[in-house]
């Protein structure tokens, strides 16, 4: 009866001992996984940060373009209105 019972807590410590292997193995696996998902996350901000500068610059760039069609459209309309004022104060 003793052997027996020495042999279901020698089976029971087995379990426990693969029990708590298996539980470290998983905890290693779940650190891994996460460390790979912060660094897709990390690369990921990156990469919008990049973008959001493009967006800016390219809202910079519409903001200039803005301002030098209007200036270059009343330089053509002043140019036009010279061109009709010698043309018709030569008549």
């Amino acid at each position: 009866m003793v052997y027996v019972l020495i042999l279901v807590i020698g089976a029971l410590c087995f379990v426990i001992f693969g029990l708590i292997a298996n539980f470290k193995t998983s905890n290693l696996d779940y650190q891994r996984r996460v460390m790979l998902l912060e660094d897709i996350i990390l690369e990921m901000k990156s990469n919008l940060e990049n973008q959001n500068q493009k967006i800016k610059l390219s809202e910079d760039l519409r903001l200039k373009l803005k301002a030098s069609n209007e200036t270059l459209n009343n330089s053509i309309f002043n140019l036009n209105y010279e061109i009709f004022e010698e043309l018709y104060s030569k008549k």
